[in-house]
């Protein structure tokens, strides 16, 4: 059976997952490249004896080597042995994606063009004439839409890439840069895209020195172009202006009808200076009032499940199965029915959001409200990500200019709660203290993170800097993508997580069987009297700096799925403040060190874990006055 190995490449927001969605479905894996931080996705898909793998490559705008997602798909294209390129392009903004297909096409990679959002561009009074793209580029332009799948089909008929022969539109430069990259080009052997390497070498991307035989070659032809003094910027210049002139060759323009202004009526609301923040608020006052609401309605029918499964075992009372498999289960029931319904419903509405168009208006506005904290514009976008997770939310720093605003931003991740802190506060202070219960954990964290923030401000004086953020259109979701979304996100909780709270669970039983269970949580009873719980809490909250989602498995299981008969509410609130404060798990400290070093990434761990520790005894003590 022949093999294809093809790349996805495209713009931030122009439908790569939708499309990889449509083409193969929700089966995909997520994981790094290698040697990196940056995430890519990949599936499979066997069409006509052919075995198809896809690459679905971070969203970049061009192929340089700013950032480490362009970087990757640099390598991925350029090292990663694949047989040709789907370039998704915006119909909407179709001369930005060109200038991302000329570069590929130097490159002599075989390409397919793939144009998204056809139907949009109409509603914007833009046609685009696809056959006669195809013609002056020379290689198959295909619209599609990969909601309904109109050219799906298509596309994949398309993908023989691997045989394909016809070179596709090269872009031509000044003849002073022409005979630069042909003197550039004349020193690489053994290479199909000497062009390509030659304009990357003058573009000055040190990644593609090494295939000069002679590297000082480059600062003498450098010199000789005294009529290109800033020779990449003049290279990208043209290239630019290529694109431009094709795009304007197969555009058309048609009047829009009156009456079609729903978006811009929408965004006077959401971006407006009051009403935009005021707007962003009450919908995450919304998305909280929905996911406690749900996911009490979920865990309730869970625990009622999962409670009747451990009586069933719990039959078997003093045998061995019922002291250590029954904290097993327990520990496994709680993670099903604690956490599984918030983490899941808290994926499919920040998919729903992100679908829509949403999410970016609501990081516009709340990027307002960092720069009175002393943060950049930039710090929402990893701050909005840290609502799914800490780890990924770290790697995104990258997008702040330096490491004092990377570190700064990352310190507030300690008051950020991801999806596995969301599911502790909702699942056991919502669920067992009450939604007021629920909600004053949050405020209790906005409040500790706004006096972190604060008090750093003091340190670090930073520079702001504007947001530069694309708004994309808004869209009509589809559930099918946002559900495939949400399962991709949540695989880690549900292969991972879920077997460590039966493993966390049976050691738990073992250690009470031997009756050390007490013993080994003696050291840290200070810690439970400071903040006025029992001892054996101590287990859940070291538990936790493993894997914040254990929190409530082994909570369940040191205590009993009653938890409210254990704990009064006043000490349900304290838990969960003091297992939500801090850098939540071993994962995120992990990726800490690979950004900041080992001694900032521990040192800003211990430091969250003391400050959140103090907050929540503070607050107990202040609370039990009243």
């Amino acid at each position: 059976m022949k093999k294809l190995k093809i790349l996805l490449i495209g713009q931030p927001n122009v439908g790569k997952s939708s499309l990889l969605n449509a083409l193969v479905g929700p089966k995909v894996v997520v994981s790094n490249y290698p040697g990196t931080t940056v995430e890519v996705t990949k599936a499979e898909k066997k069409f006509n004896e052919v075995k198809i793998e896809f690459v679905d490559t971070p969203g970049i705008y061009s192929i340089s080597d700013r950032s480490e997602e362009e970087r990757v798909t640099e390598k991925a294209l350029f090292e990663g042995g694949g047989d040709g390129a789907v370039i998704i392009a915006d119909a909407t903004a179709l001369e930005r994606s060109l200038y991302m297909v000329l570069q590929i096409l130097e490159a002599k990679i075989p390409t397919i063009v793939a144009l998204n959002f056809i139907e949009d561009a109409k509603k914007k009074g833009i046609t685009i004439d696809h056959k006669k793209l195809e013609n002056l580029l020379n290689i198959p332009v295909i619209p599609i839409n990969p909601l309904s799948k109109r050219g799906v089909d298509e596309l994949l008929s398309s993908l023989k890439i691997k045989e394909g022969t016809t070179e596709g539109f090269i872009v031509r430069y000044d003849d002073h840069i022409e005979k630069a990259i042909n003197k550039i080009s004349a020193g690489i052997e053994g290479r199909r895209a000497r062009r390509f390497i030659a304009l990357r070498i003058l573009e000055e991307d040190e990644d593609f020195y090494k295939y000069l035989g002679d590297e000082g070659i480059i600062k003498k032809i450098k010199e000789s172009l005294t009529e290109h003094l800033r020779v990449a910027e003049d290279i990208s210049i043209t290239r630019y202006g290529t694109a431009s002139f094709i795009a304007e060759k197969v555009t058309g323009i048609t009047p829009v009808e009156k009456g079609g202004k729903l978006q811009e009526n929408v965004d006077n609301i959401l971006l407006h200076k009051i009403w935009g923040p005021v707007t962003t608020c009450l919908s995450f006052l919304a998305i909280f009032g929905i996911l406690l609401f749900l996911g009490n309605l979920m865990q309730s029918v869970l625990v009622g499940l999962t409670e009747d499964l451990l009586s069933f075992f719990g039959m078997a009372e003093h045998s061995v199965i019922a002291t250590v498999l029954i904290p097993g289960l327990a520990g496994l029931a709680a993670g099903v029915s604690i956490a599984l319904p918030y983490v899941f419903l808290f994926y499919l509405l920040i998919g729903l959001l992100e679908d829509i168009g949403l999410l970016s208006r609501f990081i516009v506005n709340a990027e307002r409200f960092l720069k009175k904290l002393g943060l950049p514009g930039k710090s929402f976008i990893p701050l909005a990500l840290g609502l799914g997770c800490t780890a990924a939310a770290t790697r995104t720093t990258r997008v702040l200019k330096s490491k004092r605003e990377q570190f700064q931003t990352a310190s507030l991740f300690a008051f950020v709660p991801c999806s596995s802190r969301i599911a502790i506060i909702m699942g056991i202070v919502g669920f067992y203290g009450g939604v007021k219960l629920a909600l004053s954990v949050f405020a209790t964290l906005l409040i500790a993170g706004l006096i972190w923030a604060l008090g750093i401000k003091k340190f670090i004086h930073l520079k702001s800097e504007p947001l530069l953020l694309e708004l994309p259109p808004y869209r009509r979701p589809l559930i099918r993508n946002i559900l495939a979304k949400s399962w991709v996100r949540m695989k880690d909780f549900v292969y991972l997580v879920m077997p460590l709270l039966a493993i966390g669970g049976v050691a738990y039983g073992v250690l009470d069987m031997m009756g050390i269970a007490g013993v080994a949580v003696m050291p840290l009873s200070p810690i439970t009297s400071w903040l006025g719980l029992p001892d054996v809490t101590a287990i859940p909250l070291v538990f936790g700096f493993l894997q914040k989602d254990l929190v409530g498995g082994m909570l369940i299981s040191v205590l009993g799925s009653e938890i409210s008969l254990v704990l009064t509410p006043l000490q349900i609130y304290t838990f969960g403040i003091a297992s939500s404060i801090g850098i939540p798990c071993i994962i995120a400290l992990g990726m800490l060190i690979r950004e900041f070093g080992f001694k900032r990434a521990v040192g800003l761990t211990i430091a969250s874990i003391v400050y959140g520790l103090l907050f929540a005894g503070l607050a107990w003590r202040i609370i039990s006055i009243f």
